[in-house]
């Protein structure tokens, strides 16, 4: 076969594996753009929430490190506030079993959750913090 055949196959075939193309890229943040755009901001600010979440956890753990007990304890009421977090959005959410939420919400939902758990995860942050690390 002749390299030009060659790649004109390869190039005919390669569509036919997904697998090896490149997934989109995530839209970046731009408040004033489109809703995607919009989105990828809300994402943002949820991924800075949860950072900073972790964050402070690991802070604790550092400090309360030679309190097992208290540890254990808090490893469990973070599983449960988890818990209730996912909860408490898809009570503010709610939506049916094997519907699609942006049918429900229209194409905000996507910026609306984020934003909401966003808020939800620093609020834990800000207990966290007043609870465990602001104290003598």
């Amino acid at each position: 076969m002749k390299p030009l055949s060659l790649l004109f196959s390869l190039g005919i075939s390669l569509p036919m594996f997904p697998a090896l193309a490149q997934p989109p890229a995530l839209p970046r943040c731009n408040p004033n753009g489109n809703q995607q755009e919009m989105n990828a901001c809300a994402r943002d600010e949820f991924r800075t929430a949860d950072a900073e979440l972790n964050r402070i956890y690991r802070e604790i753990r550092q400090r309360y490190s030679n309190q097992p007990l208290k540890l254990e304890r808090l490893r469990d009421a973070q599983r449960l506030w988890i818990q209730l977090r996912d909860a408490d959005l898809a009570a503010q959410f709610p939506v049916a079993h094997g519907e699609d939420p942006r049918v429900e919400y229209g194409s905000m939902y996507p910026l609306e959750y984020a934003g909401a758990k966003a808020a939800i995860t620093r609020a834990r942050s800000q207990w966290l913090r007043d609870t465990f690390l602001d104290t003598p």
